[in-house]
């Protein structure tokens, strides 16, 4: 009798244990979270946190970020922005210095108002958009360690303004893998050629590129006058050899005095 009566006060206290717990809070946050970067952006750490607002009430956001060991601890950047119940909005973000041995784990953004802050996965797309960026951070990083790139001195326009012929001048740093610049890539206004694959061996100190920038395909006015990056130049990259190699694109932006000089060539090349 003792023993079931025992067994009676246990579940009839336990029963009111449960009662007294408090419901987990309803979340007021009700978004999807997206990722992408501006052409214009490319190769700096500015980058959009796209939110969808899901919910049936405007959602007031004053943070906004990414928690993700691929970016180290979670950060977030103060934001001031409404988004109406269905609006998208991209929120800009700074990126962290890429963590390259972390990231194994599924990326999440952060938003945050003035009561609540919400971590949630981010979307299919975005997780993908995010992780080519990180991925080509940290290739860009291994690169830079190896050699530095910029543009030699010395570049000149043909007579008939159809080309502007020159050379990048990769420099040794540190590192021991030969770096080879494989292919060019130019912009909408301009072609960016490169007549062959060149190597700067692992004991060379310096190695020229001839290249050559020359007007693509567009002359017309709002083509020229519109273009958001017209010297968004880039060229493929490779470290090491073999199957361990790895490759990248490089960001090469020409100098100001280069910018002008093929200006000056694409605005006669189109005159003519």
């Amino acid at each position: 009798m003792r023993t079931v009566l025992a067994a009676m006060l246990l579940v009839a206290g336990a029963g009111c244990s449960a009662a007294d717990e408090a419901p987990a809070p309803t979340s007021t946050i009700h978004v999807s979270l997206g990722f992408t970067q501006l052409l214009p952006d490319e190769g700096t750490p500015k980058g959009l946190l796209r939110v969808v607002n899901e919910g049936d009430e405007p959602l007031a956001v004053t943070g906004a970020g990414l928690r993700w060991s691929g970016y180290g601890p979670e950060f977030t950047r103060a934001q001031d922005a409404t988004l109406a119940p269905g609006q998208t909005l991209d929120l800009h973000v700074l990126l962290p210095e890429a963590r390259c041995d972390e990231g194994q784990e599924p990326i999440s953004g952060v938003v945050s108002t003035a009561g609540e802050t919400k971590v949630q996965r981010l979307t299919t797309s975005g997780q993908q958009f995010l992780r080519r960026l990180w991925k080509r951070g940290c290739d860009d990083a291994l690169v830079a360690d190896n050699v530095a790139i910029s543009y030699a001195p010395g570049w000149r326009t043909t007579p008939d303004a159809t080309s502007l012929d020159g050379a990048l001048r990769l420099v040794r740093r540190t590192g021991g893998e030969p770096v080879t610049v494989t292919y060019a890539d130019g912009s909408v206004l301009y072609d960016l050629v490169l007549p062959g694959e060149v190597t700067i061996g692992a004991d060379q100190r310096s190695a020229d590129v001839p290249l050559s920038i020359q007007p693509g395909n567009r002359c017309d006015e709002h083509a020229i006058g519109q273009a958001t990056a017209p010297f968004a130049f880039r060229v493929g990259v490779r470290v090491g050899v073999g199957p361990d190699a790895t490759e990248t694109l490089v960001l090469v932006p020409p100098p100001v005095r280069v910018q002008a000089q093929a200006t000056r060539m694409l605005l006669a090349y189109c005159r003519a």
